[in-house]
C-alpha cells in the first residue's frame, strides 16, 4: 500500500531552504520538508493532480526526494502554501480511494470465484448424496 505523505511539521523554518529564483527577480524557490521520500505512485498522482489544476500556467512545483520546491513570488507565498497542503491532502485522499476500490474489486472477485467453486461443487455433492441415498435408501 502506497504510504501518505504530507508536509513535515513541526520544523525549524529558519533551516527552510528559501532563495531568488535567478532568471526572475521577484520570484523564490522554498523547499518545503516532507515526512518521507514519496513512492512511484504518489509522485505519480501528486504530478497529475497538481497539473490539472486550473491555475498550472502559475505553478511551479517540483518533487525532489523528500520536499517539494515551490517557485513562487513573496506576495503569492500564502496562497500557494495552502494550495500546496491542499494538493498533498487530495493526493493521499485520491490515493486512499484508489486502493480502497483495489481492495473491494479483489474482494468481489474472492466472493465470486468461492460462489463458482461451490456452485462447481453442489452437482458433485449431490451426485454423492443420491449415491448414498440409493446404496442406504431413504
Amino acid at each position: 500500500m502506497v504510504k501518505s505523505v504530507r508536509i513535515l511539521a513541526p520544523f525549524d523554518a529558519s533551516r527552510i531552504c528559501v532563495s531568488q529564483n535567478p532568471g526572475f527577480p521577484d520570484a523564490y524557490v522554498v523547499d518545503l520538508p516532507l515526512d518521507s521520500v514519496p513512492d512511484p505512485e504518489w509522485r505519480d498522482a501528486f504530478e497529475a493532480k497538481w497539473k490539472s489544476s486550473r491555475d498550472l500556467w502559475d505553478r511551479k512545483l517540483f518533487l525532489i526526494d523528500a520536499k517539494v520546491r515551490l517557485v513562487t513570488t513573496s506576495d503569492e507565498f500564502v496562497e500557494k502554501l495552502a494550495w500546496v497542503e491542499k494538493t498533498i491532502n487530495e493526493t493521499n485522499d485520491a490515493i486512499k480511494d484508489q486502493h480502497r476500490m483495489i481492495e473491494n474489486e479483489k474482494e468481489m472477485i474472492r466472493n465470486a470465484t468461492a460462489k463458482q467453486l461451490l456452485q462447481q461443487e453442489r452437482p458433485r455433492t449431490e451426485m454423492i448424496v443420491e449415491i448414498l441415498r440409493r446404496r442406504f435408501g431413504t
